[in-house]
């Protein structure tokens, strides 16, 4: 990431393969206070798996059709985003070359790194035996990567990791207190070890096992002190 960074510092732009949402955040982080303007783009409007896209502000913008190859696979049968991904990977290609696959009845959209897009499209006939027939789309055409959350209100003793987590997922505070000291609880998809971390809206909250809850908004306070809390859980 440094080696980019310092690349558009020279150039005017340099953007990395797709990052997981946990690398993206690294980055993010550690690049913070840098010079060198940063953004993330994964071509679909909420996308999980992003680009990080360095720029000098002194050079201007860039074009993100440089950043994307967008595919469409239409296909007869019913194909997950599994099958799709498998079929990728046995062209020889890296999982940081593929953006997000959003599948829909009997098609799908991904986005790739521009250098492979006419490579996939001549080679990926089949997702398993299931035949398929890709072509090229434009940008403009990718459907948003909607988050599928099952909306849940409660309330709170206080905006603390474990006593988020217990709202979220049911438990009783001294189960929430051992997914986070044995490292199984993540916050913005990075471990989280402490307890009584303050929450702030937006903050994402993964427990391995359990699951992946987004803190949507915080509210006033009841009668009896506690917070009202409004928690978006994702479908597993």
């Amino acid at each position: 990431m440094e080696d980019f960074a310092n690349k558009a510092s020279e150039t005017g732009f340099a953007a990395s393969k797709f990052l997981t949402p946990a690398e993206a955040s690294l980055v993010r982080e550690h690049f913070k206070h840098n010079r060198t303007d940063l953004s993330f783009d994964g071509g679909f409007g909420g996308a999980e798996r992003v680009r990080a896209v360095f720029t000098n502000p002194d050079w201007g913008g860039f074009d993100r059709h440089d950043l994307f190859f967008v595919l469409r696979l239409k296909y007869r049968n019913t194909l997950t985003h599994r099958d799709i991904l498998g079929a990728l990977m046995a062209l020889g290609i890296s999982r940081d070359t593929i953006g997000d696959i959003v599948c829909e009845p009997q098609s799908a959209v991904f986005v790739c790194l521009p250098e492979l897009g006419g490579y996939i499209a001549e080679n990926l006939t089949k997702a398993g035996r299931v035949g398929v027939s890709v072509s090229e789309i434009g940008l403009d055409e990718l459907p948003d990567n909607q988050e599928n959350l099952t909306i849940k209100t409660d309330t709170v003793a206080s905006l603390r990791l474990d006593a988020v987590l217990c709202a979220a997922f049911g438990l009783p505070r001294s189960k929430a207190a051992q997914l986070i000291s044995a490292g199984r609880v993540n916050v913005d998809h990075q471990p989280c070890l402490q307890p009584a971390k303050d929450l702030s809206e937006g903050a994402l909250l993964s427990a391995r096992g359990l699951g992946r809850v987004k803190l949507l908004e915080i509210g006033g306070e009841s009668r009896k002190g506690r917070i009202f809390v409004s928690l978006g859980v994702y479908e597993r």
